[in-house]
This record gives structure tokens, sequence and C-alpha cells, in this order.
């Protein structure tokens, strides 16, 4: 909790690699990071979760959206050949 109080916005990695700096230094057993995770969790310390993609407005059902009739999408391949 002390090193997560000044910075909220750490998240378990950042602490557990806080934690391991520090430990290292004062010559004792490093922590293990599935241990700092569950007690971040325990104590409600961890990050909101991020969402994985943004919900788009737009509803597919497979066709493809075009300006005006009688118009086809595609795509052209451009490429350099060089001898050796």
């Amino acid at each position: 909790q002390e090193l997560v109080a000044d910075l909220p916005t750490y998240g378990y990695r950042r602490t557990w690699a806080l934690l391991r700096r520090n430990r290292d230094a004062q010559g004792q057993p490093r922590v293990n990071a599935k241990r700092v995770y569950r007690v971040m969790h325990t104590h409600g310390l961890l990050l909101e979760r991020r969402p994985r993609h943004a919900q788009s407005t737009r509803r597919h059902d497979g066709r493809v959206a075009v300006d005006r009739s009688n118009a086809r999408w595609c795509s052209d391949g451009f490429e350099f050949r060089c001898d050796d």
C-alpha cells in the first residue's frame, strides 16, 4: 500500500517491479508477481481493466456499403523486382 498510495496509476506489474528492486537492494528474496496481483486484488488496489475493442456503431450484415450504385471495391498489388 505504501508504494501504490502515492502512485494510484501503477498496476500490479509496475508495483511488482518496484517491490523486486527494493527487495534486491536490501538483499531479501523476491516476491512472486501472482502474489502481488492477489494481494492488490484483495485490497481493491488494482486498476480498472480497459475494454478490448471499442464497440462499433455500424451494423455489419455481410454487405459492403458504397456511396453510389454499381461501384466495386478492389485492391491493387504493386511490387518491385530486383535481380541478384
